[in-house]
């Protein structure tokens, strides 16, 4: 199962680092770059003012307003993704790209006037600050234009968006890996349980007939057992199963423990009216209630002991009533025994309760000598 698991891929490592403080250097890292690469492409528009500190400091606030710009726009995008597809999320998350540039430009530039003077900054910087501090005028068509600036200001945001595409794109292919993975070991674990089970039947069937010659009783018991080995493996997978075929490994399960306990166990089953095909219960409901009878009121003692087994089935309805024999003797009822048996008992009913929620009826009656339990649920 090992030899599956897929290693982490160097991409992987990259683009999901293992802790927040490694995730957050990356940014980091990331947005320095970022601004030193666009600062440097605009020096030459600086000339002779490159050399002033508040110039430099002003150059690397106006490429450093895309971070927080960058930012507010995925958290958009992550609230309106959910809601919104297509060409009109795309629209809207264009449209923020343009507002948040303007909004953030204005105090870009009333902080750097404030701070510094605009008039200590290059002439191109002056310029945009200008159309962005000027009173908006609706009725005059250049008031409009800075609004071309800001949507030519989109392309900052080209190189994060393209490496947040591949880090999607990455992510979808590693997720789809590990469920192939996941597929792949679910197939081995499917054919291990094959392959198991037919290994077990061959040895029981070779034993079978060894025991045969020899003891015709042994050979029958060991052969009723593989058929009980084989239902438990192969017809309780589903959450429900056909009543017929509950019953049937109920009978097997009472021959099987009848022999078991060497005569001394009186088990009776009777069982009235007809079962159509469509009649179905929760997997195992029944052969709970059997396994609790002969392990508490058979195997707690090495007296005569006894189980009987009722079943009413109406149209559409299922009566199980089934009373066995208690241990007279307390030391032979150990405290471990009880609490098994109450689990067992308890996780019943909660699967009556799921199943047949206020439509069903689940009673236990413990008297002196026998305990009865009565099940009633809809068919």
């Amino acid at each position: 199962m090992d030899s599956i698991k897929m290693k982490d891929p160097l991409v992987e490592r990259l683009l999901f680092p293992p802790t927040q403080g490694l995730r957050a250097f990356y940014h980091i890292c990331f947005w320095v770059l970022f601004i030193l690469l666009h600062y440097a492409y605009a020096l030459p528009t600086l000339a002779q003012k490159a050399a002033d500190p508040s110039v430099t400091l002003a150059g690397f606030a106006y490429f450093a307003k895309t971070i927080p710009e960058y930012y507010i726009c995925i958290g958009i995008y992550n609230v309106l993704r959910k809601y919104i597809h297509g060409f009109f999320l795309f629209f809207i998350l264009l449209l923020s790209v343009i507002l948040l540039n303007h909004l953030v430009s204005i105090l870009l530039f009333l902080w750097v006037d404030y701070a510094f003077g605009l008039e200590k900054m290059p002439e191109r910087f002056r310029m945009f600050a200008q159309m962005y501090l000027s009173p908006f005028n609706f009725q005059d068509i250049n008031s409009w234009l800075v609004f071309t600036v800001d949507l030519s200001e989109a392309q900052f945001f080209i190189l994060p968006v393209a490496l947040k595409i591949v880090k999607y794109a990455a992510e979808e292919n590693i997720i789809r890996q590990k469920v192939q993975n996941a597929a792949l070991s679910m197939e081995l674990k499917v054919l291990k349980s094959q392959i198991n089970p037919h290994f077990v039947f061959n040895v029981l069937n070779a034993a079978y007939a060894k025991i045969l010659p020899i003891s015709e009783d042994a050979a029958e018991y060991l052969e009723k057992a593989s058929e009980i080995l084989r239902f438990s493996l192969y017809e309780t997978t589903d959450e429900f199963i056909q009543l017929d075929k509950e019953i049937s490994y109920l009978n097997r399960y009472v021959e099987l423990e009848t022999i078991r306990s060497q005569k001394r166990c009186k088990a009776s089953i009777q069982q009235h009216g007809e079962i159509c095909e469509q009649h179905s219960i929760p997997t195992l409901l029944l052969i709970t209630l059997v396994e609790n009878a002969f392990k508490h009121g058979v195997h707690a003692t090495r007296h005569n002991s006894y189980v009987d087994i009722r079943i009413y089935i109406l149209p559409d309805s299922l009566e199980f009533i089934i009373v066995n024999s208690k241990p007279q003797q307390p030391v032979m009822r150990s405290k471990k025994n009880d609490r098994s048996g109450g689990i067992g008992l308890v996780n019943l009913a909660k699967r009556m309760e799921i199943y047949y929620p206020g439509n069903h009826k689940f009673e236990k009656i413990d008297a002196d000598g026998e305990f009865r339990v009565t099940l009633k649920l809809p068919l």
